[in-house]
């Protein structure tokens, strides 16, 4: 495996006050710790001070070497801008569905750019050649481009631990293009769950326009594969944990406090995502209708402090301990709170000390990425170290939901549901809660943190070897070079190349594709060349290629070959006269009543084919019309001289007696060039690479864009631009 470079907002390290480096808690760290990642590896982030608290920056710097991390060194400023306002104020409530708590500063995104280019900076001189660079979370979610940019000879892959919504959220993020173009980047991008992948591929195409699959799409001249990788927990950890003389004290020291009560138990960060103030409300509820349990429960929530100082979540800690002395004062009894508010972090030995005890674990939160606690409680449920049978009350908006069926699923929003989920856990017997953990445990054992980091990291390392070579994306030099030096020695060369999606790139509405002048200038730069032979072969009709391109001395090909027009004859003729196209009338009125049912929709009628555009339309509803469509039409034309095709937002109907590549053969076998390129983007112009050339020399075919191909060649709009313009001005030097 190459060399691996971890990447996080915060380092899982800190110096304390005696100067020493200790390991810091964290869920991304304990899922790492667990991980056992294989080889030698390096961890980059921020070391939890910032620029103005650091003395001497050499020896800090070097002290952190020392143990294997490298610190991204941040100002005040900065990390104020970066974390606390953009990340935590800004993407946080957004990625959680929580858009009326997120807050716009454009100084906010000015720090996040600027901190993400440092990371990006700092990762590019630190990561090995070739290299593997595994990016964690939202603070970072630019850095992969930014990366990119500096060493495109690294893998890259990101993973997020927090949910990704739905397009109608991220759409009102002012950055959102920026962010999603940054992600990008990545050679693999990796989702806890397959709803957040769903919506990750749903913002692309309706902010981006761009249309992915649920494994990957190709972006530029990579391909970005994208997966679902449900992190696992330290199960290692937990399990040595529970052999430790720690945890066997803190068992029997709180099983004694417990006095043969019953434990219900919460675990969280005390954030606003946790349901903390809905919990209560549930817990209150059960008090009051269960007057009989009051004293035989111990609801006891162990709060983590999140984010001390920031002004909401302090106003949260005070809520949440208001509301549990007001049932404490309204529930208890001499001697008995029913209700304990921990807030404070507990060593690993004591937490699975809290998990083997406890008869109930409440894990509900309003929304989360995944919740590595409802998999700690499970997997500590072992008879083996003396733990109690448990139940699992679980949200079913936390990512674990989906794999935890076998736990007792509930809404936080619904406060009676809650408290009948509490009734039913307390009065289930301990056959059926060990039956519910044993189901549960063996998933988990499959899954843990370790299985977690070796699958994303396999696909990683796998990245880039797919069914197109990525090596195939090119400037085409080498083409360039075998077309000079044919024409320096006198011999003919032709050029065929498609008009949409090749010359010009794709808008909203299809006649406003007109040629730009640098192109139509080109174009008559390289058909100025005595030996070269050009011809636009496009599916255009004759009135748009005449208008923009029939002043040029080349040779137009409209309908994808039903017109042509030879530039020694000037004038627009058939190519084929007998051409029958008495299936337009079985056709059409399909099409017409997509165009109903689909809004911005449209349809276009040419001699030899029919067109249903759908670019205007809603993209994810267009592109399931597309579909279905293209499955009605080539059903009712199974028997008829057509092809059907699904094309950049549309679906064309087509004679089977004009294409493309019947125009580009009987062209070649006209001019009889001895070396000749075509050049296309989608299904149509498979027609031209597929035909038995007859030139001498060599036929290069080039494919512009993504998708399967004949094409020995792939590369971009702006590649197949950049290589005209080089080979137009290669001949202009040689003339």
């Amino acid at each position: 495996m190459s060399h691996l470079t971890l990447v996080s907002n915060r380092l899982p390290i800190r110096i304390n006050e005696e100067g020493e480096v200790e390991r810091t808690t964290g869920g991304l760290a304990s899922a790492l710790a667990g991980a056992g990642i294989p080889g030698d590896y390096t961890w980059i982030g921020w070391g939890g001070i910032n620029e103005e608290e650091i003395e001497d920056q050499d020896a800090y710097i070097k002290k952190l070497n020392d143990v294997g991390v490298q610190p991204v060194i941040l100002k005040t400023e900065e990390f104020e801008a970066y974390y606390e306002g953009y990340s935590n104020s800004t993407l946080w409530p957004m990625l959680h569905y929580m858009k009326g708590r997120a807050k716009f500063d454009p100084e906010w995104i000015n720090g996040y750019r600027a901190v993400n280019k440092k990371f990006a900076e700092v990762i590019a001189k630190a990561a090995d050649k070739d290299g593997q660079v595994w990016i964690h979370d939202y603070h970072l979610l630019l850095l992969p481009k930014m990366l990119r940019e500096l060493r495109p000879d690294i893998k890259i892959g990101f993973f997020l631990h927090t949910p990704w919504p739905s397009s109608e959220i991220i759409r009102a993020l002012p950055e959102r293009n920026e962010i999603l173009e940054g992600l990008l980047g990545c050679d693999v991008i990796g989702f806890h769950t397959y709803n957040y992948l769903r919506h990750f591929n749903s913002c692309l195409l309706r902010i981006l326009g761009i249309e992915g699959e649920a494994e990957g799409l190709w972006h530029g001249d990579r391909m970005v594969r994208m997966g679902v990788y449900p992190i696992g927990h330290n199960s290692t950890g937990f399990h040595e944990a529970m052999q430790s003389k720690t945890y066997k004290e803190a068992l029997e020291l709180h099983k004694e406090r417990l006095a043969g009560g019953k434990l219900i138990l919460s675990v969280e960060r005390l954030d606003y995502t946790k349901g903390v103030p809905e919990k209560l409300e549930a817990i209150r509820q059960f008090l009051r209708q269960n007057p009989e349990q009051r004293s035989q429960v111990n609801f006891v929530i162990i709060a983590v402090p999140s984010r001390v100082g920031v002004e909401e979540y302090n106003m949260l800690a005070e809520t949440v301990q208001r509301e549990v002395g007001a049932i404490n004062g309204d529930y208890g009894e001499v001697g008995h709170s029913p209700v304990q508010f921990l807030h404070r972090g507990f060593p690993m030995e004591e937490l699975a000390a809290f998990y083997a005890l406890a008869e109930v674990c409440m894990v509900t939160p309003i929304i989360d990425g995944m919740n590595l606690v409802a998999k700690e409680y499970i997997d500590c449920k072992r008879k083996k170290y003396n733990a109690r049978a448990g139940v699992l009350i679980l949200s079913e908006f936390a990512g674990a939901a989906q794999e935890m069926s076998h736990s007792l699923l509930i809404n936080p929003h619904d406060t009676q549901g809650v408290v009948k989920a509490m009734e039913q856990a307390l009065s289930m017997s301990d056959e059926e809660m060990w039956s519910r953990v044993r189901a549960m445990q063996d998933r988990l054992a499959r899954n843990d943190a370790g299985a977690w980091a070796k699958r994303f990291l396999g696909d990683l390392t796998e990245s880039g070897t797919t069914d197109h070579d990525p090596d195939a994306h090119e400037t085409l030099a080498e083409v360039e070079e075998n077309l000079t030096k044919n024409l320096a020695s006198g011999r003919k060369v032709a050029l065929f190349l498609d008009y949409d999606g090749t010359l010009r790139g794709f808008v909203d509405r299809p006649e406003d594709a007109i040629p730009d002048k640098s192109l139509v200038d080109l174009l008559g730069r390289l058909a100025a060349h005595d030996s070269l032979r050009l011809a636009v072969i496009s599916g255009r009709p004759k009135t748009f290629l005449e208008k923009h391109l029939g002043h040029l001395p080349i040779d137009l090909v409209a309908e994808h070959g039903y017109y042509w027009k030879r530039r020694e004859v000037g004038e627009w003729e058939l190519m084929n006269p007998h051409v029958d196209n008495s299936w337009v009338d079985v056709v059409l009125p399909h099409l017409e009543w997509a165009v109903t049912l689909t809004p911005g929709s449209e349809i276009e009628v040419k001699t030899s084919s029919v067109v249903w555009h759908y670019r205007q339309a809603d993209p994810e509803f267009g592109l399931w019309r597309a579909k279905g469509l293209l499955d009605e039409l080539t059903a009712i034309t199974a028997s008829l001289p057509v092809s059907v095709h699904h094309g950049q937002k549309i679906v064309e109907i087509a004679s089977q007696m004009v294409n493309k590549g019947v125009a580009t053969d009987f062209l070649m076998k006209d001019w009889k060039p001895d070396v000749a390129l075509a050049a296309g983007d989608d299904q149509t112009d498979e027609t031209m690479f597929a035909i038995t050339p007859v030139c001498e020399d060599h036929f290069h075919t080039v494919k512009i864009g993504t998708g399967s191909t004949r094409a020995e060649h792939r590369t971009t709009i702006e590649g197949l631009r950049n290589f005209l313009e080089s080979l137009a001005d290669t001949l202009s030097n040689q003339s």
